[in-house]
């Protein structure tokens, strides 16, 4: 009876509807939410897995808004603290890289703190973790936005969990920033996420433009994942290399499974590039870099932004000389509050920072920062966040389209 009244509501009714979710209604709503979600990342899976046609019309990006209900006083979050929802892997071998980040949010709260809120109400951190079976990310989410009442969220660079977050944002009205850079999020009209990172299209041009035409190789393997994530990068860089008529990269799919890392080095060694691009998992990056250090190495090695966590980051400060390059927004050098955000994070933390935790820092700043206009509103907030133009992060410089799509100017950096 719920589902029917729900369909046939006005849109003023349906609004009312959503945000009077509540944490102590019953499993029914949260259960209803959730298969929704479900669905819509079953169809969003199958439309990555079809074969890519030329768009008949695309969206205007700087048209994109919000002009729905949920400004008003009344819709304004209660309570004494405003809380933002980080979404992280706090379990399992991507764990060292969730407390990285966490601890990354917490070095922008008490930066915040110096700074109150204007209606003195006090910042604070939620974290949940996005590791196990498949559905549990979601069901993470929800408890952010309905249980832990968070006024924005933050994910990681997985894909997967970006489009989840994505799919409750959209539908119940909280801004989600992203570390994600797949493509895929931003191509509809939903303007309730913002990418912090280059998207996957940004990079992959930027790394075509470099090894086409600044280096002119002519043989190059583009290693990807068997996974979503690993899809969207290798189809994006397809695509780049034909606008600039490359000829076509070699391309080697990889797994996860453990015991596969001497077949695709063998692979490597047989083809013996002059470059190779890893659109892969940081735990996947790492075993590669590490077997093909074994080998003969080819003149350059690109990563995509997903592969600069922990994992990676360790066995490349091994290995400097292997010529590793990635995207960052701006000039590439780093900045004087960069410089001073490494310190600080090797201070306390032990560790030099890896560039998700320099992210999440510059995501909770940006979400602070538009509380200090909007209040404790999802709404007003999204408004804000919309706004954001020319943010010098320590990750780089943050500027958002009317998509949410960071359209900084992009470089090629070497990893150091």
């Amino acid at each position: 009876m719920r589902a029917r009244a729900v369909q046939t509501a006005s849109p003023g009714e349906e609004a009312k509807l959503i945000r009077s979710l509540r944490p102590t209604r019953s499993l029914l709503r949260l259960s209803l939410v959730l298969l929704a979600i479900l669905a819509s990342a079953v169809a969003i899976r199958a439309q990555t897995d079809s074969k890519a046609q030329q768009p008949y019309a695309a969206i205007n990006h700087e048209a994109i808004g919000y002009a729905g209900p949920g400004r008003e006083t009344a819709d304004d979050l209660p309570g004494p603290e405003i809380r933002i929802g980080l979404l992280a892997p706090l379990q399992g071998p991507r764990k060292a890289e969730g407390e990285a980040v966490r601890q990354a949010a917490q070095m922008a709260l008490e930066d915040e703190a110096a700074n109150p809120l204007p209606d003195g109400r006090r910042l604070t951190l939620v974290a949940r973790d996005e590791t196990g079976l498949w559905g549990r990310a979601s069901s993470e989410i929800v408890r952010l936005v309905f249980d832990d009442q968070a006024v924005a969220l933050i994910t990681s660079a997985e894909g997967s969990a970006a489009h989840l977050a994505e799919q409750v944002g959209n539908r119940v009205g909280v801004p989600v920033l992203t570390l994600s850079s797949d493509s895929t999020t931003t191509q509809i009209n939903i303007p309730w996420l913002f990418r912090i990172v280059p998207n996957d299209a940004v990079q992959a041009q930027a790394i075509a433009e470099d090894i086409y035409r600044q280096r002119a190789f002519q043989k190059v393997l583009l290693i990807a994942e068997h996974n979503h994530d690993g899809r969207v990068g290798r189809e994006e860089f397809e695509k780049a290399a034909r606008r600039l008529q490359a000829p076509p990269a070699e391309h080697l799919e990889v797994t996860t499974s453990l015991g596969a890392v001497d077949s695709w080095l063998a692979e490597i060694r047989a083809r013996r590039p002059q470059a190779i691009v890893l659109w892969t998992s940081a735990e996947t990056a790492a075993r590669l870099l590490e077997g093909i250090g074994q080998v003969e190495s080819p003149t350059a090695i690109y990563v995509c932004r997903k592969a600069l966590e922990e994992a990676f980051t360790k066995i490349a400060d091994r290995q400097k000389g292997q010529g590793i390059w990635f995207v960052t927004s701006g000039t590439g050098s780093p900045t004087a509050p960069g410089k001073d955000f490494q310190a600080r994070f090797r201070a306390r933390v032990g560790t030099a920072p890896s560039l998700a935790a320099a992210e999440v820092y510059d995501a909770v700043r940006l979400v602070a920062a538009g509380l200090r206009q909007s209040g404790p509103n999802r709404a007003r907030l999204r408004d804000s966040l919309a706004r954001v133009r020319d943010f010098a992060g320590v990750s780089g410089t943050i500027s958002f389209d009317g998509a949410g799509n960071n359209r900084a100017e992009v470089a090629l950096a070497p990893l150091k």
